[in-house]
């Protein structure tokens, strides 16, 4: 779905830049939206505010009962919704009943996609295909782990070609401790970058939890405060924005010098050149860590680039 909505967006239009903030859980999608789908992405930047990074770590995290109970009536709410088009493949008395998250989950996906295999393998010689799943391809989903490899969000993290910021909080009580965020993808991707801050909550992020200098209080607050970390998500794709457009104009330039476009990125009359350019996203990666990775990424001074290739 993720795919049709931000091809949609572009249709509309075609000459904007686009950009994806996502909060929480739903954090999830985007991610794997833009690991499927790399370069092709129409968007240009995206952003997560307390994202679910590891989705079965954060399945089987024990919660306490306040936010445990407050997350499980979310999901059985949605479920409510669509009960009548869930009877009929679902036993929903019996998975409203449920007091775990992980097994709310557990019973209503390995459900759903069994329910894909037998409908899948019902079509006609195959001609039709469900979710991901591929003519000759064995089941994906046995079981819980067999589940998550299919579906965690960062499953294709190499393969994302857009900068992606991701801004965490140690105090979050809804996602397992900071320790387990994967901190070797932020120090080894260049296309990932990482916001971890002491307080902040679950995409709380308030003005006035960054602390004042001696005492003094800021202009925000005053007039009501609001979340700092809307204004950094609003700031970096600014920068990204600019930094394309850097590049775009030094595009026209080359290709200018060469005869084959003018100032204005327009291909001159006068040229034969029947040259297509095409963009391709590319990074110089720095070398994976071997052995030990520190996890203060401050203490690690090594240099990178991170910049777009122009190919013909």
């Amino acid at each position: 779905m993720c795919f049709q909505v931000v091809e949609y967006v572009h249709s509309c239009h075609p000459s904007s830049v686009l950009v994806a903030v996502s909060e929480g859980s739903s954090s999830g999608i985007l991610l794997s939206y833009l690991g499927e789908c790399g370069s092709g992405t129409y968007l240009t930047a995206a952003a997560d505010i307390s994202p679910v990074l590891l989705g079965q770590l954060w399945f089987e995290t024990v919660m306490l009962p306040i936010y445990r109970w407050g997350a499980l009536f979310q999901r059985k709410l949605q479920l409510c919704r669509y009960t009548s088009s869930f009877r009929t493949v679902l036993d929903v008395d019996r998975v409203l009943s449920l007091s775990s998250l992980r097994a709310f989950e557990e019973t209503k996906s390995t459900t759903c996609f069994k329910l894909r295999i037998k409908t899948w393998s019902s079509s006609c010689h195959g001609r039709r295909t469900i979710g991901n799943m591929e003519p000759g391809r064995q089941d994906p989903a046995k079981d819980w782990d067999s589940y998550w490899e299919r579906n965690e969000p960062l499953r294709d993290a190499d393969e994302v070609a857009v900068p992606v910021l991701c801004i965490c909080s140690r105090d979050n009580p809804l996602l397992p401790p900071a320790s387990t965020l994967p901190i070797t993808l932020f120090q080894s991707n260049p296309y990932f970058f990482l916001v971890l801050t002491e307080k902040g909550g679950h995409c709380g992020f308030n003005i006035g939890d960054k602390g004042d200098k001696e005492g003094e209080t800021s202009k925000n607050e005053e007039v009501g405060g609001g979340c700092w970390s809307h204004t950094a998500v609003l700031g970096f794709f600014r920068v990204v924005a600019d930094f394309l457009k850097g590049e775009e104009q030094d595009l026209g330039i080359l290709a200018s010098s060469r005869g084959e476009y003018n100032l204005f990125g327009q291909r001159n009359k006068s040229s034969s050149s029947t040259v297509h350019l095409h963009r391709r996203s590319t990074v110089l990666r720095r070398p994976r860590p071997q052995g030990n990775v520190q996890s203060n990424i401050d203490a690690e001074e090594v240099n990178f680039t991170w910049k777009r290739s122009y190919t013909r």
